[in-house]
């Protein structure tokens, strides 16, 4: 007895020692990267007034809705990068432990650590922790539904029901892929028995989550789409970029050495898991590793089949399928028999996950901080400061808004198109900053631009910006 609880404290610490890693592993340079456009698109929003804010949810930003609610009160606390990053890092740091007691509930003790240990320092999982983003929160969602999945299987109740109801429900509002979630757990029905299946407890839990999507699917009729209308269709490429993603964040050498190493252990996962299905008996071995299989393809193969209608197959959507590869590459280590190679995938895996981890904590996206704050200390009132294209516009002047040296007064802001009367609401100023997103001067209406402006002004300097340009026209007169 005295050896059972000093093994379960020696469990507890050890747990709780690999939480406090994958903590600091979230935390650090919280705040050192700028917001990129979807961050400040995730601010703006639930800044909005109340009635704007809740209109917006239901018109035209229905993805992601719960991330959205809970940081509209944790704004409170600050707009800083850090604070209100700090919302989706707690979420990551909390599905740590979850990662753990869904591993061991599905298969051992020594597949739960390895799987706690992968889950913590895997430079996707931090990624997605350090951004204002729903996608954290997306991915806590999808463990603790799968595990109140499996708990209903192996001892239903109805209040099980109830409560896997519930928070499978509310994972549909952290995105819309989320939908894909009880759809991949229904799959895996199939390897159960059909007196292991407890009909009565999954329709209460079926109900419930049903009422929970008939919102998200009119939400999803109701709104527009042309914010996603840049997926293109399904290619070997992104299938390429979703295993990268999801076994190492992003990144060229490592991460495509690490996806090899990974798959090589999904590999071994899936040839287990063939052999239990042919010689699968009465017991649910057969049916967690289905499960946990269906959680990472069911997605896969339904954004697929979606895509040939609209495409929506992107990988960071594809995200919910994380625990379900931390999982699969935790347990195919575990098969590997010989105990001097599944410590060296074990430490491999370890090894290049933090090292990919830790590029990408100066890798950054769009500078759009940067951009900010250059037009805040070179840009006076008097200057007109064009966005090509809008999205520039949007950034700029909100992130004016959040920083400490933004109230200043400002030039006017205006956001080109062919279809506006840009040229004319310059109105003879001397100074013109042309700011280029995800455009160059080659382009087509980047050349309009400038042809244009060079009418009148000549090209002072040009100060390139992750993913933004800023060029400065004056005018000799």
């Amino acid at each position: 007895m005295g050896g059972g609880t000093a093994g379960i404290r020696r469990a507890a610490v050890w747990l709780w020692a690999i939480v406090a890693v994958g903590a600091v592993l979230r935390l650090i340079a919280l705040g050192h990267k700028s917001f990129w456009l979807d961050e400040i698109a995730s601010v703006a929003i639930t800044r909005l007034p109340r009635q704007a804010f809740w209109s917006m949810l239901w018109h035209a930003e229905g993805n992601m809705a719960l991330y959205y609610v809970l940081l509209r009160p944790w704004l409170h606390f600050g707009l800083s990068e850090a604070s209100v990053r700090v919302l989706s890092a707690l979420a990551g740091i909390a599905s740590i432990p979850l990662i753990y007691i869904l591993g061991m509930r599905l298969f051992s003790e020594s597949t739960a650590r390895v799987a706690t240990v992968f889950f913590a320092v895997n430079a996707c999982a931090i990624a997605v922790s350090q951004e204002a983003r729903g996608y954290s929160l997306l991915v806590f969602g999808v463990v603790a539904s799968t595990y109140l999945f499996v708990r209903l299987i192996e001892w239903p109740t109805f209040a099980l029901a109830c409560a896997y109801g519930i928070i499978t429900g509310l994972t549909l509002y952290c995105h819309y892929f989320g939908m894909f979630v009880p759809a991949a757990q229904a799959i895996s029905l199939a390897a159960l028995p059909e007196e292991r299946r407890p009909w009565k407890q999954l329709a209460v839990a079926g109900s419930l989550v049903a009422l929970a999507g008939l919102p998200v699917l009119w939400m999803i009729h109701i709104q527009d789409i042309g914010h996603i209308t840049w997926v293109e269709r399904p290619s070997l490429l992104e299938f390429y970029h979703l295993g990268v993603y999801l076994a190492a964040g992003s990144g060229k050498v490592v991460g495509a050495v690490l996806l090899l190493l990974d798959l090589v252990l999904v590999v071994r996962f899936l040839q287990t898991l063939q052999t239990l299905w042919r010689d699968r008996t009465q017991d649910l071995h057969c049916w967690r590793y289905l499960l946990v299989a269906s959680c990472l393809f069911t997605p896969i193969v339904i954004a697929l089949m979606a895509s040939i209608v609209r495409p929506i197959f992107y990988h960071r959507f594809l995200v919910i399928g994380l625990p379900a590869w931390v999982l699969m590459t935790a347990a195919g280590a575990e098969e590997i028999r010989a105990r001097t190679w599944r410590a060296v995938a074990v430490v491999g895996v370890c090894v290049l996950s933090l090292a990919s981890a830790i590029a990408s904590y100066s890798r950054v996206q769009e500078d759009w901080r940067g951009v900010t704050r250059y037009l805040i200390a070179e840009a006076r009132p008097e200057d007109r400061v064009l966005y090509y294209q809008g999205e520039g516009y949007f950034a700029v002047e909100n992130y004016r808004n959040w920083l400490p040296e933004g109230s200043a007064a400002r030039p006017q802001g205006i956001a080109v198109s062919t279809a506006n009367d840009w040229a004319n609401q310059i109105n003879g100023a001397r100074r013109v900053w042309l700011v280029l997103y995800r455009a160059k001067l080659d382009d087509r209406v980047t050349r309009a631009i400038d042809a244009n402006l060079r009418d009148q002004y000549s090209v002072e300097q040009e100060v390139p910006f992750r993913a933004v340009t800023v060029i400065e026209y004056r005018s000799d007169r």
